[in-house]
């Protein structure tokens, strides 16, 4: 029963970011991003700037709060916010690439736990439960 929950949270996890995220060799580079090789997890606080928007400064605080919840970087787990215009995810065999600037709204959470597609979520509410399942 337990697997079968988790099958139906990953499913319905990764099939809400699929048209932002693009599978990529994995030589290609990044404009003005970095890559994060699995197994590491990481969670990045992203703004496409593009898109005119009040939802920054709640969005800068919903990311310190996390961030501050969830403690500094280790070797295996990364949350922090960034200016990087894309992002790379590597997994064992496949390469997974986001361009920031092609995100529908201007703030967004990427959630990668470093053993499937990363995910893109829009929604500030949803931020902390997502972060603790990964953790």
């Amino acid at each position: 029963m337990r697997m079968l929950i988790s099958f139906i949270l990953l499913l319905a996890l990764t099939s809400c970011s699929k048209k932002y995220i693009e599978q990529v060799k994995s030589d290609t580079k990044t404009k003005f991003g970095f890559e994060i090789p699995a197994p590491n997890k990481a969670v990045f606080f992203v703004e496409n700037k593009n898109i005119g928007d009040s939802t920054s400064i709640s969005h800068t605080n919903t990311a310190n709060s996390m961030y501050h919840k969830y403690g500094p970087a280790r070797d295996d787990f990364f949350i922090g916010r960034t200016n990087a215009k894309d992002l790379k995810f590597n997994l064992a065999n496949k390469t997974y690439y986001i361009a920031v600037e092609n995100l529908p709204k201007r703030t967004a959470m990427i959630l990668f736990d470093g053993k499937h597609k990363p995910v893109v979520k829009f929604n500030p509410k949803k931020y902390d439960r997502l972060i603790s399942k990964i953790k």
